[in-house]
């Protein structure tokens, strides 16, 4: 690929082959052999070494995957890219690229997926690694924390789960560097359509692929786009830790991607008017979406993603809480309820029982998530269809 192509070129044909023993494949093959054969030992024992690219064992490395975790790198203007069995399996692996260890402190802001937290916590944390949130979206605390605190890594969300708040993403990796800290952007919700982390300085990058990558709702995996000074480590990880994606994951994943730009404009579209007729129905206690003008992080979302959209969740408080909330999701009709975002349909999630069952109370109240928040994932439906159904299922 060339550096004048474009997001929505580099979509279609990022990652395609370029080369072939006879004619191109227009899709990108799927291998899904466990090993390989070389021309000799010399050659065999030249790739293991790393000295020449190429393939022994699909642990290590296979033609399937690198094509699609390739394409990422592309897209989020990173310098390696690794992809992994799933994105939890991803967001572990960029902890260790970045050479955490017993002893160092990590920063995780308070916003982010309950799952994330558990990691830094309940793993990393136990294995001896100082681990602390903070608010990275509202005031200005979290600089003189980095300040006197000074952590070895921040991890933080371009979009948050649920609430999608934004951080101010320049000023953040700004402060960050300064104190020597490196930071690792989990990216999933923003999508590279919205924002790229490493054009403005961003150490590492994470995706879900599961979530819009694949957005089909059909394949789970992973990514890490990072630096060049990480590459080993996210290879070690994969060879070591053994979370690799089959061929056959990758494939559907890579498959995806080829209509993120599309999918993804239309349902920021969807996302954006499901927002404003929720608001106007006022049938709930508030409707979070960075599009709305009374979102806490409108101006900064309107700067940051220049434009371009505003993401694809769209999250309520449901008066009447936990009896309420089951309620309306038993009474859907078109609308699903399920434990993922991305996909092509429409889907609703009770955090307190998904996404952060196992935060405390008080971590929970710290969020802004309570027993009356609901997130909806947005998807490709009519918007007039998918707000006649939440209406209905809570009107009911």
């Amino acid at each position: 690929m060339t550096k004048s192509e474009r997001l929505e070129t580099l979509f279609v044909h990022a990652g395609q082959p370029r080369q072939w023993p006879q004619q191109v494949p227009t899709a990108p093959p799927i291998v899904p052999s466990t090993s390989f054969r070389t021309s000799s030992p010399e050659e065999m024992d030249s790739i293991l070494g790393g000295e020449v690219p190429g393939f022994t064992y699909s642990r290590h490395a296979n033609p399937t995957v690198e094509a699609f975790q390739e394409a990422v790198r592309l897209l989020e203007a990173g310098e390696v890219a690794q992809a992994f069995g799933s994105g939890m399996a991803a967001l572990d692996a960029a902890l260790y690229a970045v050479g955490l260890k017993p002893g160092d402190r990590l920063l995780l802001s308070i916003d982010l997926y309950g799952a994330t937290m558990n990691l830094s916590h309940d793993v990393w944390g136990a294995m001896g690694l100082d681990v602390r949130e903070e608010n990275l979206t509202d005031g200005d605390a979290w600089v003189e924390t980095l300040e006197k605190w000074r952590p070895q890594a921040i991890l933080v969300e371009s979009l948050s789960n649920p609430l999608m708040k934004v951080p101010d993403m320049e000023r953040l990796m700004e402060e960050a560097h300064r104190v020597g800290a490196q930071v690792i952007v989990d990216n999933t919700f923003a999508t590279p359509c919205l924002f790229r982390p490493m054009v403005l300085g961003a150490d590492v990058v994470v995706h879900s692929a599961t979530k819009y990558i694949g957005g089909h709702g059909d394949a789970v995996g992973g990514v890490v786009v990072a630096r060049r000074e990480h590459a080993n480590r996210l290879h070690q990880y994969v060879k070591l830790r053994g979370s690799v994606l089959s061929p056959f994951d990758a494939w559907l994943l890579h498959r995806g991607l080829k209509t993120l730009g599309v999918r993804f404009e239309r349902q920021c579209r969807n996302a954006w008017e499901l927002a404003e007729r929720l608001d106007r129905s006022g049938a709930f206690r508030r409707v979070y979406y960075p599009g709305l003008k009374h979102h806490p992080s409108h101006e900064r979302a309107t700067s940051l993603f220049g434009g371009r959209g505003y993401g694809a969740v769209v999250t309520v408080e449901v008066p009447g809480g936990r009896e309420r909330v089951f309620r309306l999701l038993s009474r859907l009709k078109i609308v699903g309820s399920a434990t993922t975002v991305g996909d092509v349909y429409t889907l609703c999630l009770y955090p307190r029982i998904a996404s952060h069952r196992n935060q405390t109370p008080d971590a929970l109240k710290a969020m802004g998530i309570s027993d009356e928040t609901l997130r909806i994932a947005v998807g490709l439906e009519a918007v007039e269809d998918i707000a006649a159904d939440i209406l209905q299922a809570l009107e009911s």
